[in-house]
C-alpha cells in the first residue's frame, strides 16, 4: 500500500506540473516563465520538474504529449478511420462521419473549460515553433489531417493528397477552431454571455452546414 500511495503521489506531482506548465507557457510563454512559478502554480516544490522531466525542456514535451492524449480522447470513437477503399457510394456515410467529428471537436473547444488552456498553448507554438510543435505536428496535427482528408476524398471524390484537399480540410478545420480561438469577439458580437449547450450547437449547426456545402461544391452538386 505505502508504494501504491507513493507511486500516485508521483503521479499526482507530475501531473500538476503538466497542468501548470500548460498553462503557464501558454499564457505568457516559454522564456518568461521560470521553473519558480511552475512549482508555484503546481503547488509542488520545484526540484519536482527536474526529477520528472529533467528541466523545463522536458516539461514542455510532456505538455506537448499530454495535449496530443486528450485531443485523441476527444476524437475517440469520432475521427475518422476510414479505408481507402471507399467508394463513391460511400459519399453520404464519409459525409455524415465528417460533421459527426465537427460535433465532437466543437462541443470539446466551445464547452469544456480546459480547451482555452489547450488553445493557448497550441496557437503559441504554431506562432514560435519548437520541439513541441514537431511532437504536436507529429503525433496530432499530420496524423489526424492525414486520417480527415481520407474521409473528405471519400466523400467528394476527390484525391486524399491532392493540394485542394488538404486546403479543403485546413480551410474546415479552420472554421470549428475560430470559435475557440476568437470566442471573446463572438460572444461579444452575438450578445451571448458565454457559450452553453445551446450556443455550442448553434456553432456546430453553422461549420456543418458550411462545411456540407464545401463538400457538395468539391463534388460539383448545388448545396
Amino acid at each position: 500500500m505505502a508504494r501504491t500511495s507513493i507511486l500516485k503521489d508521483a503521479e499526482g506531482t507530475r501531473q500538476a506540473l503538466i497542468r501548470a506548465g500548460l498553462d503557464l507557457f501558454g499564457r505568457n510563454g516559454f522564456d518568461a516563465t521560470s521553473t519558480r512559478e511552475i512549482a508555484q502554480a503546481a503547488k509542488v516544490n520545484s526540484a519536482g520538474i527536474a526529477y520528472h522531466f529533467g528541466g523545463k525542456d522536458g516539461l514542455r514535451q510532456a505538455c506537448a504529449e499530454a495535449i496530443i492524449a486528450r485531443m485523441q480522447a476527444v476524437l475517440a470513437g469520432g475521427a475518422p478511420a476510414v479505408s481507402m477503399a471507399l467508394e463513391a457510394a460511400d459519399r453520404d456515410i464519409a459525409t455524415e462521419q465528417l460533421l459527426a467529428l465537427i460535433d465532437r471537436v466543437v462541443a470539446f473547444l466551445t464547452t469544456v473549460p480546459e480547451s482555452e488552456v489547450v488553445a493557448r498553448f497550441v496557437v503559441r507554438e504554431m506562432l514560435t515553433p519548437s520541439a513541441a510543435f514537431e511532437t504536436i505536428y507529429g503525433g496530432l496535427f499530420a496524423p489526424v489531417h492525414r486520417r480527415v482528408c481520407e474521409v473528405w476524398a471519400a466523400a467528394t471524390g476527390m484525391e486524399p493528397e491532392a493540394p485542394a484537399t488538404k486546403l479543403a480540410v485546413f480551410a474546415a478545420i479552420g472554421q470549428v477552431f475560430y470559435f475557440r480561438i476568437a470566442r471573446p469577439a463572438v460572444t461579444r458580437r452575438l450578445g451571448w454571455d458565454g457559450i452553453g449547450p445551446d450556443e455550442a450547437r448553434a456553432i456546430a449547426d453553422t461549420v456543418r452546414r458550411s462545411v456540407r456545402a464545401s463538400i457538395l461544391a468539391c463534388r460539383g452538386e448545388p448545396s
